[in-house]
């Protein structure tokens, strides 16, 4: 309990003298919280100096690979027909398709209705079987409406959707088979009174049959069940959309663009990490945004690191290309990365095999890859068990607490001060108050005494 000093006995104001008292002692805590709150932000921007270099490693990780480097794009010479796009690994050249019949799926309707909302006087169920899969059953009661029996449908589990469908002047429930494909036909069983009313069973209600596509690669004849077609020319897929009587041409080529973009992202992620540890720990004359960073050399010694890795010889490679700079990659004098197009548009032409062994692994070639380093490097600089900005992080949070701790104590140190200097000042207010008390009563009989002193 906290002890109000009036300061009537002493006539001083003893509440603002032990205020004053506890704020001297309440400095050092003060020191110390602003040296916590620092450690704290250094420890987040350690945090955050990781998040980008594991945006660096994804970078990496996008030209790791001759499927990723060797970029392709795929162009149709009839779009309105066949399209094409290629996923990685797709060879250069071209292929001939021809479409002579497209994948469909099954769409049966129900006989005609005035309305949709009308009870039907319909009891007993529909089964529903789609291709080799369970049979399905839809109960239906007295009391549904052919929206009632289409919203039923849509939920049995069945690979089926159903609505109602109005010409403007009656209503008929269609349903549709969620898949495409002769192996995802629809057959349907209903109960008799059912059979007569809606009439799903009846082969005329089925305006469009489950059906595959069929077509031609450079004169291959395929099917599938869908028109998007994965598995018919290595690494592209093929999206069929209309049959042809001409066969459409699709040209793989080198898509230089879609690789430049990737090498851009890459350095991109790579200056990021760099401009990064140079506002954390400082650069030249530009200052360090925290004093618990600056030249920091857990900060500084991960992108040393890094710069090593661009500046030393890729292993595996021979000849005129053996590091990023021979290929436009450079290393500027504030440690961050710039492209030369020129000179890496002139590499690709040159020598493109030469060029890929430097980003990607291979192991039918040899290609270590440095893009498969960079990745390995950020792990270790990481995330691993020992990594130096995880330790770092760790160290600066151990501080930080070691700090609350002493904060705390020293608290509790303050508070029982002030208690006690407040106990030791009411002691001496009190007592004051009694000397004060015993003069006014001396003054008193003196002076009912008449003697003058």
């Amino acid at each position: 309990m906290t002890i109000t000093i009036p300061g009537l006995g002493s006539g001083l104001d003893t509440n603002a003298l032990v205020t004053s008292l506890v704020a001297v002692q309440q400095r050092p805590i003060t020191a110390l919280q602003t040296r916590q709150r620092s450690i704290d932000q250094a420890s987040n921007s350690i945090t955050a100096f990781s998040t980008r270099l594991a945006s660096l490693a994804t970078a990496a990780r996008n030209l790791d690979t001759t499927a990723e480097f060797n970029a392709t794009a795929a162009t149709s010479s009839d779009a309105t027909s066949v399209t094409a796009a290629t996923v990685g690994g797709a060879s250069l050249g071209t292929y001939d398709v021809r479409v002579t019949q497209l994948a469909r799926e099954q769409r049966t309707q129900s006989n005609t209705f005035a309305s949709s909302t009308t009870a039907l006087g319909l009891s007993g169920s529909i089964t529903l079987t789609v291709g080799s899969a369970d049979p399905v059953t839809v109960a239906v009661s007295s009391g549904d409406t052919l929206a009632n029996i289409a919203a039923s449908i849509s939920s049995s589990g069945a690979r089926v959707s159903a609505g109602v469908i109005y010409d403007g002047t009656t209503y008929r429930m269609q349903v549709r088979g969620l898949d495409s494909g002769a192996t995802n036909a629809i057959s349907f069983t209903e109960d008799p009174a059912i059979q007569s009313t809606l009439g799903l069973s009846d082969t005329l209600n089925t305006y469009q049959n489950a059906q595959n596509a069929m077509f031609t690669v450079d004169n291959v004849a395929m099917t599938r069940s869908t028109n998007r077609v994965s598995d018919a020319a290595p690494g592209v897929t093929l999206t069929l959309l209309r049959t042809t009587t001409t066969p459409t041409t699709i040209t793989v080529s080198s898509d230089t663009n879609a690789l430049k973009t990737r090498v851009q992202g890459f350095i991109s992620a790579f200056n990021d990490v760099v401009n990064t540890a140079h506002t954390m720990t400082g650069f030249g004359t530009q200052r360090a945004t925290n004093p618990v960073l600056a030249s920091d050399r857990t900060v500084r010694g991960a992108t040393e690191r890094l710069s090593r890795i661009l500046t030393s010889p890729v292993p595996g490679t021979t000849g005129r290309y053996t590091t990023l700079g021979s290929v436009g990659i450079n290393l500027q004098n504030d440690g961050t990365l710039r492209l030369n197009e020129t000179a890496f548009n002139a590499a690709l032409t040159a020598d493109p095999v030469s060029v890929a062994r430097l980003f990607v692994t291979d192991t039918t070639s040899g290609a270590t890859g440095v893009m498969s380093t960079f990745n390995t490097t950020v792990a270790e600089l990481t995330t691993n068990v020992g990594a130096p900005l995880r330790t770092r992080s760790e160290s600066l949070s151990a501080r930080s607490r070691r700090i609350g701790t002493e904060i705390s104590n020293m608290q509790r140190r303050i508070d029982t001060y002030s208690e006690s200097l407040r106990a030791q000042f009411a002691a001496m207010e009190t007592q004051a108050g009694r000397y004060n008390s015993m003069a006014g009563s001396i003054r008193s009989l003196v002076s009912r005494s008449g003697v003058v002193l």
